[in-house]
Parts: structure tokens; sequence; C-alpha cells
């Protein structure tokens, strides 16, 4: 038995052991502002070079359009005015898809008709242009508004789909705590009254607080040497005034309190 063990022993010794896999380090993101500020800088490069492949474009074009008119007898101030309007058809095409791009609304069909249409006008005088002088003089006729149209239409592509990659701005977390505020209340101390007519309506006036009886008039007329109709018309007046600024609640002032 022993020697069963001894041999399992070195069995096991000469099996490799796994060792433990660590997980393998997580890569590192590039921070947001990084990758925001390089696809700024290629946009922008691509931007730059679309302006000037669709000028020197539309400037071959233009001058190709405009040969082809004066040789085929028009006069200079007409045509001047037909590559104008052939580029012009697809410019203003392309500007109403932008805007209805970052409107969220349909492209209409005419946009795309004046943007075709224009663009095979333009390609068939070029190609018309080059016609006599052979099949590398057509190619190369063709090869400026082909350039231009799809110059332009890369530039407005890039304009349409900037408005909707944009990374939205990081919002700052707004925390509110509560605190205790100071509020100083002003209140109205009286001293002494100016004369006993004073006084009695404030010892009236007290009377009608909760939990005290309605003063009457011959215990006001008594207690300040005033007549008691002096008294009454004092009652009179706080009562008036205090049932214009008192709630309505159904109960009168001093109610149920015998004069």
């Amino acid at each position: 038995m022993g020697r069963v063990r001894r041999i399992a022993r070195r069995l096991r010794a000469l099996i490799p052991r796994r060792r433990p896999q660590t997980p393998p380090a997580a890569k590192a993101r590039p921070h947001a502002g990084t990758a925001a500020r390089g696809g700024g800088i290629i946009r922008g490069v691509a931007i730059v070079v679309l302006l000037g492949v669709a000028g020197a474009a539309a400037y071959v074009s233009y001058h190709h359009f405009y040969g082809l008119a004066i040789d085929l007898g028009e006069r200079h101030d007409m045509a001047i005015l037909y590559p104008a309007m052939s580029d012009g058809v697809i410019v203003m095409a392309s500007l109403v898809m932008v805007y209805c791009s970052r409107r969220d609304l349909p492209v209409p069909a005419l946009a795309w008709v004046a943007l075709a249409l224009g663009a095979a006008v333009t390609l068939v005088a070029n190609v018309a242009h080059g016609w006599d002088g052979g099949t590398g003089s057509r190619l190369l006729s063709a090869l400026a508004p082909v350039a231009f149209v799809g110059a332009y239409e890369l530039l407005m592509w890039l304009i349409r789909s900037g408005q909707e990659t944009a990374e939205p701005e990081p919002v700052e977390r707004i925390v509110y705590q509560d605190r205790e505020v100071t509020v100083e209340v002003v209140r109205e101390v009286r001293l002494l009254p100016k004369d006993q007519y004073e006084a009695a309506q404030w010892e009236y006036e007290e009377s009608l607080l909760p939990g005290r009886s309605r003063a009457g008039r011959r215990s006001l007329a008594s207690h300040w040497g005033i007549s008691e109709r002096a008294a009454e018309q004092i009652q009179d007046e706080v009562d008036e005034r205090l049932a214009v600024s008192a709630p309505a609640n159904g109960t009168p002032v001093g109610a149920g309190v015998a004069p």
C-alpha cells in the first residue's frame, strides 16, 4: 500500500501544474476630448480639400460650358449665364437637402430631379466641348463635372452629418442642499396710547383675541372715562375693520358674548 502511494506521488510530480492566469490589463481608452479634437481636425482637412477640388472642377467645367456656348453661336453675355445656371441648379438642390436634413424634413422629389438634371446637363456640355478631340478629349472633359458634383455632394454630406455626430456637451451635476435661513420678523409693539379713546380701542381689540372675553361698551366707558356712545362707536369701527380682513368663515367677531 505504501508503495502504491509513492508511485502516485511521483506521477503527480511529473504532471505540470496549471498556473493561475492573470486577467489581461484593460486597454486605456482614448479620452473623449482627444477623440473629438482628432475628428474635428480630420473633418476640417476634408472640408478644405473638398472645397479645393470643387473649386478647381467648377472653374474647368465653367470654361468648357462657356466655350461650347460660344462655339454654338451664343452671345458673350448669354454664354456666361449658361454654366452659371447649370451649376446653380446643383448647388440649389444640395442646399435644399441640407436644410431638410437639419430640420428632419423629407427631401422633396423636385430637389432630387433638379440635382440629377443639373449634373446631366453639365456632364453632357463638357463632353460635347471635347467631342471633336477624340476619346481622350471627351474623357478629360467629363472629369471636371464628375469631380465637381462628387466633391460638392461630399461637402454637403459632411455638413449634414456634422450636426448628427456632434458629441453632446457634458452636463454639470447640480446638487441642491437644504440650509437654514434666518428671517427677520418685524413686530409692532404698542407702548402708550395717545388718549383714552385709543386706549379703549386697544383694550377692545385685545378682548377679541382667541380665548378672551369680548369687552362690552359699558365696561370700556367706565374703565376709560368715556361715554357709552363713544365706546359703541369704537366697537363698531373695530368690528368693521376686522370683518373686512378676517377670513369668511361664517362666524361673526365676538359672537355669543353679551356686551
